[in-house]
């Protein structure tokens, strides 16, 4: 009996600890979007970068299931997600833009080069590539030689992090060259990224562009991995459209990989679910991974059948 209700009051002082926890969470995040809600923009500044930054670093942190579940279902929580999410992906937009426009306007390829190094999230994508590789590398251990990337913006960086990481891998070399289509349907997030890769010269070597929408009509069976950015479709209904477009102008076998999100992370980036029964007819998904650490996107990698 006495260790019963020892077992008990710990239960208790637990699920007390995680009803306090949950609260201090949701009260930052719900200060944090009462602040930049207000904003005219959501273009690099004080503010914006020190809320921007503060809510990422509480997204990123570790917490236990009950902990997560009493964040993502408190009432005030449910109700902003949406704008949130909103935020999430306008702020991204805008950091994207500032720093494309910013690099361009270097003298030349080494002061390019250091600025690039110099954006805040750099590490980040360096960090989400390899994890994206090395995911891609478990499924088929084959590198690609040629990869499509769907909603590539202003300032592609998955796509040359990749590409450097392809080149730096000796230890398993290709037969050619190592290749990325940028694709966007933004004229002008195209034209600054193709400014950019000019302006990096070798460092962004291999980096090619073509403007479409994720659902046109563009033939994507030349290549082996397609890329959907986490921002191409703002929720599951949306995903799963463009989805069903992409993998039908596939080659079978080829692999899909989509960028979700888990945890607090689902504040700043919806979940994708590639096991919807629709989605299940198209492909197979071959692996899921959640990190841990600073990277907020997590990867589905999925073949297509």
């Amino acid at each position: 009996m006495a260790n019963l209700i020892t077992s008990l009051c710990s239960l208790k002082w637990r699920k007390a600890r995680q009803s306090g926890k949950s609260r201090e969470i949701v009260d930052y995040v719900v200060q944090a979007h009462s602040v930049l809600i207000e904003l005219p923009d959501l273009r690099p500044g004080p503010v914006t970068n020190k809320t921007l930054g503060g809510l990422v670093s509480i997204c990123s942190e570790s917490h236990d299931p009950d902990t997560v579940e009493m964040v993502l279902t408190d009432p005030r929580m449910r109700k902003i997600i949406p704008s949130m999410r909103s935020i999430s992906s306008q702020s991204e937009c805008c950091l994207e833009n500032f720093w494309a426009e910013k690099i361009s306007e270097a003298q030349d390829s080494k002061e390019a080069l250091q600025l690039l190094l110099s954006f805040p999230y750099f590490e980040n994508y360096v960090e989400l590539a390899r994890l994206e590789l090395f995911a891609l590398y478990a499924v088929k251990p084959t590198l690609p030689t040629s990869v499509a990337f769907l909603g590539s913006g202003p300032l592609p960086l998955t796509s040359m992090c990749l590409l450097r990481a392809l080149r730096d891998m000796q230890s398993f070399p290709t037969a050619t060259d190592p290749v990325v289509v940028n694709v966007d349907q933004d004229a002008s997030a195209l034209s600054a990224s193709t400014v950019l890769c000019e302006k990096l010269g070798d460092w962004s070597q291999g980096m090619r562009f073509k403007c479409a929408d994720a659902e046109s009509t563009m033939d994507l069976r030349e290549f082996e991995v397609v890329f959907l950015a986490a921002l191409v479709g703002v929720n599951q209904y949306e995903k799963e459209e463009i989805i069903m477009s992409v993998t039908r102008r596939m080659t079978a076998g080829a692999l899909l990989v989509v960028r979700s999100a888990h945890s607090l992370r689902t504040l700043l980036y919806p979940e994708v679910n590639l096991n919807t029964e629709r989605l299940r007819g198209v492909l197979q998904v071959e692996t899921v991974t959640h990190p841990f650490g600073k990277i907020v996107n997590s990867v589905i990698v999925a073949r297509v059948k």
